[in-house]
């Protein structure tokens, strides 16, 4: 079984409420920004401070937030903070280019959670009270959407060399719009339990499927 999940997940593709849910059956808990700010060890790490910094590098290029001393200084304590959160016991952690200290673990599954509906996560966002959103446009919603996609894209791009997004970077990529939430989250706790196929059935079923004639 699998004791650590790290997710990355486009904005409003359900991750938080899939992670929530899936973490209550596995007995995970789930760590986001402000959980991460609670186990730091730094005081001028809060979560206004977090916010913040996240929203500035929402509009900066990739280019610029690498260059940025500022993106190495807030990652170094977010990193010493997933650690510790690790170190309380299996946890699912969302965001904050976790995957590259947890690399190589055989008991951690690394996911993405993304939904190809922009009609579908505009209401989503609207719904989000962390903004006010409700007078924008349609044009304006798609695009903040986009900026906050952008804006975890260039935190973990900038810090690591599995980039934000791509397949490659996952063991399991889930789209919410097409497998639903509850489908997603059921797909999560199996993917993290122990297999339950009967393998000497399996290898059975194996042979007499590949039956070679001359």
């Amino acid at each position: 079984m699998k004791k650590y999940i790290v997710m990355d997940s486009e904005y409003c593709s359900m991750g938080r409420w899939i992670s929530v849910i899936a973490g209550d059956k596995l007995g995970m808990k789930l760590y986001e920004g402000k959980d991460l700010v609670a186990l730091a060890d730094e005081d001028w790490l809060t979560e206004k401070y977090l916010r913040d910094f996240d929203e500035r590098i929402a509009d900066m290029s990739l280019e610029d937030v690498k260059e940025s001393g500022e993106i190495k200084k807030v990652h170094q304590a977010l990193s010493k903070a997933i650690l510790k959160a690790v170190n309380n016991g299996p946890c699912i952690i969302h965001e904050r280019a976790a995957a590259d200290l947890l690399e190589g673990k055989e008991d951690c599954l690394k996911v993405l959670l993304y939904n190809t509906s922009m009609e579908h996560r505009i209401p989503r966002a609207i719904a989000d009270k962390t903004y006010d959103l409700e007078n924008l446009t349609h044009d304006e919603l798609v695009a903040f959407i986009h900026r906050e996609d952008h804006k975890r894209k260039v935190y973990r791009d900038a810090v690591s060399i599995h980039p934000w997004g791509k397949k490659e970077s996952y063991d399991i990529c889930l789209d919410s719009d097409v497998l639903s939430r509850e489908k997603c989250a059921e797909i999560l706790i199996e993917a993290a339990s122990e297999c339950q196929l009967d393998l000497e059935q399996c290898a059975k079923i194996i042979k007499e499927s590949f039956t070679w004639t001359r």
